[in-house]
Parts: C-alpha cells; sequence; structure tokens
C-alpha cells in the first residue's frame, strides 16, 4: 500500500508538472509568463528607447492565452487628402499582431484569434486594386465612357491587407455593402455583366451576410470588440 502511494503521489507531481503549452520550436511552455517584454519590437529595449524608469513603469498583458478579437473597420481612410497613406485601422492592427507576438511572445491560431469585419465604405479593403474598372468604370451603365485603361488605383491597401492575412488576421466583407457596391458601380452586377463580384475580393477574405450582426454574434461568442 505504502508503495502504490508512493508510485500515485509521483503520477500527480508528475502531471502536475506538465507544461499547458507548445510551441514551433518543439519545447513546452507554461501557461501564463509573466516575463514583460518577451521580445522587442524596436531592438532596443524600453529604458534606452524611452528613458530610464520605463520598464519597471510598463504594464504588459496578464492574459496571453486564449484571446479573442473583433475589429471594426467602416471607414475606408482617415484622411480623404492623403488617403492612400491613411487607411483606417490596418496600422491599429498591425501594431496589435506585434504586440501579441513580439512584445508578448503569442501565437496566432494558439493564443488569440483576431477577426476583422469589412463594412461601409471599409468594405473597399476587401477587394483586389486592380479590378474590372478600378472603381471608376460603371460597366451597370451603359452610358459610362470612362477609359476601361484606368484599371487601378481602388484599394491601394490590398498589399497590407494580404500581409495582415499571412499573420493569421481574418477578414469578413459584409454582403450588405456588397450590395451597395454593386449597385453604385464599384462592383459588376454578374447577371448583366457576366463579372462576378466575389472574383473581385482579395483571395482569403470571406463573407459576412451583415457587417453589425456579424460583429454582435462574434461578441456573443467570447470575442472583445474594437473599434480603432
Amino acid at each position: 500500500m505504502k508503495l502504490l502511494n508512493l508510485t500515485l503521489g509521483a503520477l500527480m507531481v508528475g502531471l502536475v508538472s506538465v507544461p499547458a503549452f507548445g510551441d514551433d520550436d518543439g519545447k513546452r511552455h507554461k501557461g501564463g509568463n509573466n516575463e514583460c517584454p518577451v521580445g522587442l519590437v524596436s531592438g532596443m529595449n524600453l529604458d534606452d528607447e524611452f528613458g530610464l524608469g520605463t520598464q519597471e513603469l510598463t504594464k504588459c498583458l496578464d492574459k496571453r492565452h486564449n484571446v479573442k478579437m473583433v475589429v471594426q473597420i467602416n471607414q475606408f481612410c482617415t484622411n480623404q487628402a492623403s488617403c492612400a497613406s491613411t487607411p483606417y485601422g490596418l496600422s491599429n492592427i498591425e501594431n496589435i499582431v506585434d504586440d501579441y507576438e513580439i512584445t508578448h511572445g503569442m501565437k496566432a491560431g494558439r493564443d488569440y484569434e483576431i477577426v476583422v469585419v469589412l463594412h461601409s465604405p471599409g468594405g473597399l479593403m476587401a477587394l483586389k486594386n486592380k479590378s474590372y474598372n478600378g472603381g471608376l468604370k460603371n460597366l451597370n451603365d451603359p452610358n459610362d465612357d470612362v477609359p476601361p485603361e484606368l484599371i487601378d488605383g481602388r484599394n491601394p491597401f490590398e498589399g497590407r491587407i494580404r500581409a495582415l492575412m499571412e499573420e493569421g488576421v481574418k477578414f469578413y466583407f459584409c454582403q450588405n455593402t456588397t450590395r451597395a457596391f454593386i449597385k453604385n458601380g464599384t462592383l459588376p452586377r454578374y447577371l448583366t455583366t457576366g463579372v462576378s463580384a466575389t472574383d473581385q475580393m482579395i483571395e482569403g477574405i470571406e463573407y459576412t451576410t451583415a457587417g453589425l450582426t456579424a460583429i454582435a454574434d462574434f461578441q456573443a461568442r467570447g470575442y472583445q470588440y474594437i473599434q480603432p
């Protein structure tokens, strides 16, 4: 009986000491790592970057596993006068990814998930930059005589969207916004042009039936809501 108790005790210690998470390096890491920071975004430590005492004043994240976030993008750019250099919300999402991945050592799919709902003017971010009309020529209107060579410039942020998707960020395009884009000629009407509106989307982006109801649905499923 004494031997049995010792064996059970050893098994329990082993079970308690098993780390909770694995990583790509093949090692197993215990959950709740409170090191701050794990990595350096700028390559400099916090005291060198911002001044002596910064490290001691810095609050890092306590929750580093099972983090879920839904981001609403309902604008295309923050400055119409220089729209191509001021995308709405993308810099915020890039900073979030850097904070999770670099500063806190978190991994997309293992520790966190970010989904982005694109609707209203923000829906333009779902579209390829080069298209059937670049958003300039309305193929649904036979009287629109904009030259067909004007095919670029619809979405200068396509490359940044694709880069975020490669980082594990998921994007959803509102179908109500899609209908509005078809109505105003930004997207083609399939039955009259034979050109698919869906094919105008950046590959990998998915649909949601309505942007706002999707945001509420994600929240009901435990995602934290972010409005840049």
